[in-house]
């Protein structure tokens, strides 16, 4: 059985739509459906994921059950919040652009506190360590470091929850009114597993006194330098937040039943831990992998294209004029001292397929080619992810405490699906 393309013609995207050529253009001129060239030809090829969101923004006049169906993917917002707006130039958290604060070097932590506060801390700040328990530390290291490197998105999961043992009936631990201090305390335990991906391959306990960049690359078996420092702080800042992510979502349900954070940050990691989110960056490595030399690349590309399949890592339904995140990590990985053969080759085709096709890359490609460029470890793009999102989650699971809700979406009975 042949999978679905991911591009449509323009017959087939007007006919689904039921509309003319030129309304199909003007979709296109206002950023409302990604489009590109097939090679050795002047016809368009329009994304079908963005044609389908139209259609159900068409359907949502029939009624309210068809608002929630687009709403759902990518649609109209439905979460009020203060924290993260998706702006042409990229997320702004709490009115400051994400790319800004990368690019005038702020720390993860800065972030994590400005997403959580409302606050900006000019100085650099070092959390207090937050040691764990022998128990747990005996826990963490008896896992295979061969199954911890396969499955580390789901350990990272097994983390939080393991952190909130002992800390006390849920009851208790929701008067205490500290969940910032279990929110360090989850960030703490999730560097450690960056230990798993380390020479050692065990969980590595961070130590205090270091700021979360320092500590990463400790727990990784890595020289601790300045440059690399700063791009692993880049890539925590950049993916501190993005709105309504099924991660954030999860995180948002779990926190409006009542639950603790640390286990409002395991439903957030466990929903990111599928093939749609933390296997796109493992996909977009070893695509990176299969191809020795840039022609290789770039022949491989355009087999995926021609296939009519979308080509993971570009083209991002947010940002139809190209991700901002992306391009400030490019541009710092490409003003780094060295940069490693395999980089070369993708930053070559990043610009091959932005000149032939009018592609442009998404945060994930250029998370990885940041990981590639510092020697990072295989598993290490998907798992920085998770622990920059843990920021975003936290203030998304205070903000849903305040809302006093219980979010819970109707479904509609068919008996057709």
């Amino acid at each position: 059985m042949q999978p679905e393309k991911d591009y449509l013609s323009a017959k087939e995207a007007t006919e689904l739509l039921g509309i003319k050529m030129q309304t199909l253009y003007a979709y296109v001129s206002r950023g409302m459906v990604r489009s590109f060239s097939g090679k050795g030809t002047r016809a368009k090829l329009y994304s079908r994921e963005d044609v389908q969101r139209i259609r159900l923004r068409t359907m949502a006049q029939a009624g309210q059950v068809a608002v929630a169906a687009s709403a759902m993917n990518l649609g109209p917002p439905i979460v009020p919040t203060s924290i993260t707006e998706i702006t042409p130039q990229g997320p702004s958290y709490r009115g400051q652009l994400a790319t800004d604060l990368a690019l005038k070097g702020a720390t993860f932590e800065q972030v994590a506190e400005l997403l959580w506060t409302g606050l900006w801390h000019e100085t650099d700040l070092l959390w207090k360590a937050s040691p764990i328990t022998p128990r747990d530390k005996a826990l963490l290291r008896s896992i295979p470091a061969e199954d911890a490197r396969h499955q580390l998105i789901e350990i990272l999961s097994l983390v939080a929850m393991q952190l909130a043992i002992g800390r006390g009936p849920l009851k208790d631990r929701l008067r205490s009114g500290r969940p910032l201090d279990a929110a360090r305390g989850v960030v703490h335990g999730l560097i450690g597993c960056f230990g798993f991906l380390g020479e050692g391959g065990r969980y590595e306990e961070a130590k205090g006194g270091r700021s979360v960049s320092h500590s990463l690359l400790v727990a990784m078996s890595k020289p601790v330098s300045q440059e690399d420092r700063r791009l692993l702080d880049a890539i925590l800042v950049l993916l501190a937040d993005h709105e309504l992510s099924p991660g954030t979502f999860a995180a948002r349900i779990a926190a409006s039943a009542g639950t603790s954070v640390h286990s409002c940050i395991a439903a957030a990691i466990a929903a990111s831990s599928g093939t749609e989110i933390a296997e796109r960056y493992e996909w977009l490595d070893e695509f990176q992998k299969s191809a020795k030399s840039t022609p290789a690349l770039i022949s491989k590309a355009r087999k995926t294209l021609s296939s009519g399949q979308q080509l993971p890592g570009f083209n991002h339904p947010l940002y139809p004029a190209g991700d901002p995140r992306a391009t400030v990590l490019m541009d710092l990985v490409r003003q780094r001292s060295s940069r490693p053969t395999p980089v070369k080759h993708v930053l070559a085709l990043v610009d091959h397929l932005r000149m032939e096709y009018d592609m442009q890359p998404r945060h994930e490609l250029a998370v990885v080619l940041a990981c590639k460029s510092m020697g990072l470890p295989d598993g290490a793009p998907s798992a920085l992810f998770v622990l920059a999102r843990t920021a975003g989650w936290v203030a998304h699971i205070l903000e849903q405490r305040l809302s006093n809700t219980m979010l819970r979406p109707r479904a509609k009975y068919s008996s057709k699906i």
